[in-house]
C-alpha cells in the first residue's frame, strides 16, 4: 500500500466514524423558520402589546414544532430513522440548558425581574447549542457563540426591552444560520458542500 492509499483509507475511515457520532439531518429550513416566528413574535410585541408570556411561548412552542418537522423530513430524504443515538445526544446535551432556563424564567419572573429574560435565555440557547456542537457540524458551534455574546451583551448593558433584543437575535441570527446551513449542507464536522435545497 502506498502512502497515497494509506492516506485516502484514513479519510475514509474518519469519515465513517464522524458519521456515527456526529448529528448530519439538520435542516436550514427549521432556522428560517424559527427566524421568522421570532421576527413576527418581536413585531407583535412591539406594535400590537401582545402578553410577553403568551407571546413567547407560542414563539417557543412554533420553532420547536418546525424543528421537529423538518429535522423528520430530512431524516427521511437522507433514508434515516428520525430518534437515533445521536439524535438522543443532541437532546440530552440540549436538556440542561433548557432547564436552567425554565427555573430561571420562573424565578426572576416571581421576583419582577421579567426584563432580565431575553438576555437570560440567549445565554441559556449559547449554552446549549455550544453543547450540542460536539456533535454538530461547527455552525452550531457559531450559532451558540453568538447567543453567548449578546446575550453577555444584552445582560450587561442592561437592555430591558425583549422586541429588538428576541427580534435581532432568535430573529434575525436564526434566519442568517438557517440560511447558511441551507446553502452549506454539511456532510461531516468542519466540512461542507454547496447545497441549494
Amino acid at each position: 500500500m502506498t502512502g497515497r492509499e494509506a492516506g485516502e483509507t484514513l479519510d475514509v475511515i474518519r469519515t465513517l466514524m464522524e458519521r456515527g457520532t456526529h448529528y448530519r439531518n439538520l435542516s436550514g429550513h427549521a432556522g428560517v423558520a424559527a427566524g421568522c416566528v421570532a421576527l413576527i413574535g418581536a413585531a407583535a410585541r412591539a406594535w400590537l402589546k401582545t402578553p410577553f408570556s403568551l407571546t413567547w411561548g407560542l414563539v417557543f412552542t412554533l420553532a420547536m414544532g418546525a424543528a421537529v418537522f423538518y429535522t423528520a423530513r430530512m431524516a427521511r430524504q437522507n433514508g434515516e430513522v428520525f430518534w437515533t443515538r445521536q439524535a438522543r445526544t443532541i437532546v440530552l446535551a440540549l436538556t440542561p440548558a433548557f432547564f436552567a432556563a425554565v427555573v430561571l424564567s420562573y424565578v426572576l419572573d416571581a421576583v419582577g425581574q421579567r426584563g432580565m429574560l431575553p438576555g437570560i435565555w440567549m445565554l441559556m440557547w449559547g449554552v446549549g447549542a455550544l453543547a450540542m456542537s460536539f456533535f454538530t457540524p461547527r455552525v452550531i458551534w457559531m450559532l451558540g457563540s453568538a447567543f453567548l455574546a449578546c446575550g453577555a451583551g444584552t445582560l450587561l448593558a442592561g437592555l430591558h426591552d425583549d422586541a429588538p433584543t428576541m427580534g435581532l437575535t432568535f430573529g434575525a441570527i436564526h434566519l442568517l444560520y438557517g440560511v447558511i446551513l441551507t446553502v452549506f449542507r454539511p456532510v461531516s464536522a468542519g466540512r461542507a458542500v454547496f447545497h441549494d435545497a
